[in-house]
């Protein structure tokens, strides 16, 4: 009688609550506005996590109290229930804050890693990992961080999966409703009480979260959600073996965990981006792209998560290597759909992967040349010091060419030049850009260079920044007299291609690859 008061409670409390809040939201002005990542075309209240927060914790915490089996199971986990609760609420209000006024992600991590390691201190930990009879490990040191990743993880995969109408909500309704059969299955009340009185508020909220949605629930209840979920699963597995308390929700939580498992490789491997970054490559961003509507796609995932929450069940009731077979199943079920969904031609991905590969390596090798040049120049007392450090950076970042111009009271006149030996590169194209160097009396010199940019344009905008920035740092000496004597005498050039009709214009003069040599100037 109480399961049954707690969850039908919740489920009338939170669709009461859902009109008011909204009201409350359009008021203020909380809503989603839409954007080219969303899939609503109307503003939409984006607070609705207070609508099943409230209706869980205003009937869960009186029937804790109560003088039967679920109040003396909620009084042997006292410490547990009390820092669980309180600790899901601070999560939630990181999440109300953010859809208010939003908060960096960084801010957001760490104030989840603050929340689980409060769950780790109640004594809700992983300190072993077992299977049955067949095997134990003790976890030791390594408790408290397992903990904290499993909670975090949980908690960000509901938050990234929160993308359609009634899609988190409806895999938050499933697991709640599987951990609750879990706790049931192990004696457990006070578990299984709180896990049916999140269904019930979830089931209440998703009358008006479903397609069309006439409210979101926002950073905070997705949050919530995920932070209750995942400390849950810790707090239930503590009375059965580790192996079954946590395949059993992870199974159910499968879409969500290999979407964000997908997206960081994507992000961070083939696109070289954050893996905060938002974009539209989630698994519903796929289905759409498929040509399936809306609806469609939520029922799809539900029908997924749905044969995963089966699974899940038959782990409960399985023993021995049965136990191992269904998860085994349930994962390759998910892996095959997300690979085929997201992945490109093998080809493809080599290349990518290949190209990659090759920018990180230039740009490490670049970032220690310029590093190596600015050691070189803090230690430049002459401008000679200082142009045959320029020089040098040129030549191992493959610069086609380098121009020192000086802006006097006339003409710009050219002192400097450095050209970079013509057999290195067979074939390509430069692009030039120019460097005005602002000094005390303004922009008196200018750097031109020239620059490679054989197939990868990016390589070249990263050349031209550091060249940037070391210019920044480190313009010409202040010796003025004698870069305006330079100025006026031969013009400096550095090549290691020069005819003989040039050296006899150069009157003898001899050069080398790589060092300044004097020459009149053709004007």
């Amino acid at each position: 009688m109480t399961y049954i008061i707690v969850y039908f409670g919740t489920a009338v409390l939170a669709m009461c609550l859902v009109p008011v809040v909204s009201q409350l939201a359009k008021k203020y002005r909380l809503v989603d506005a839409p954007g080219p990542r969303k899939v609503h075309r109307t503003p939409i209240p984006r607070v609705g996590g207070i609508a099943f927060v409230v209706p869980t914790l205003a009937l869960v915490l009186p029937m804790f109290f109560l003088h039967n089996r679920v109040g003396l199971s909620f009084h042997e986990e006292q410490t547990k229930f009390i820092v669980l609760l309180l600790a899901a609420g601070f999560v939630f209000a990181v999440g109300f804050i953010d859809d208010l006024r939003s908060v960096p992600g960084r801010i957001k991590l760490l104030c989840l890693i603050v929340a689980s390691l409060a769950i780790c201190a109640s004594g809700a930990t992983l300190s072993s990992f077992s299977l049955g009879r067949w095997f134990e490990v003790q976890t030791g040191w390594a408790a408290w961080p397992l903990t904290v990743f499993w909670i975090i993880t949980i908690t960000v995969c509901m938050n990234l999966i929160d993308g359609l109408d009634g899609l988190a909500a409806g895999i938050a309704a499933m697991v709640c409703g599987l951990i609750a059969l879990l706790a049931f299955w192990t004696d457990q009340p006070a578990m299984a009480l709180l896990m049916l009185a999140l269904l019930g508020s979830v089931t209440g909220f998703l009358f008006f979260n479903f397609h069309p949605a006439k409210i979101f629930m926002g950073d905070g209840g997705s949050m919530f959600l995920g932070f209750l979920i995942g400390a849950s699963s810790i707090v239930c597995q503590t009375k059965t073996p580790t192996f079954v308390g946590l395949a059993v929700p992870f199974l159910a939580l499968g879409v969500p965990v290999f979407d964000t498992a997908f997206a960081i490789v994507r992000r961070r491997l083939l696109d070289r981006r954050s893996v905060f970054a938002p974009d539209r490559g989630h698994l519903h961003h796929r289905l759409l792209d498929l040509g399936l509507n809306h609806r469609t796609v939520v029922i799809t995932i539900y029908a997924i998560t749905s044969i995963n929450t089966s699974l899940g069940v038959f782990i409960l009731t399985s023993e021995g290597k049965d136990t191992v077979e269904f998860l085994a199943g349930g994962l390759l079920l998910l892996f095959v759909m997300f690979a085929c969904l997201h992945s490109k031609r093998p080809y493809g991905i080599l290349t990518t992967l290949k190209h990659n590969w090759i920018i990180t390596r230039e740009a490490k090798t670049e970032l220690r040349s310029f590093e190596t040049a600015e050691v070189k120049m803090r230690d430049a007392r002459s401008f000679s010091a200082w142009w045959e450090t320029l020089c040098e950076m040129g030549r191992q970042m493959r610069f086609e060419r380098i121009e020192l111009w000086h802006h006097g009271n006339g003409a710009p006149e050219n002192p400097c030049t450095w050209k970079s030996p013509q057999e290195e590169f067979a074939t390509g194209k430069t692009a030039q850009f120019n460097l005005p160097i602002h000094k005390d009396e303004g922009a008196r010199y200018e750097v031109r260079a020239r620059i490679w940019v054989n197939g990868c344009l990016e390589l070249g905008g990263r050349q031209a920044m550091l060249l940037a920035r070391l210019m920044d740092e480190f313009p010409p000496p202040a010796e003025k007299e004698e870069v305006e004597m330079r100025a006026s005498e031969p013009r400096v050039c550095v090549s290691p291609q020069i005819s003989r009709t040039e050296e006899l214009h150069a009157h003898g003069s001899q050069t080398s690859a790589g060092r300044p040599q004097m020459h009149p100037d053709p004007a």
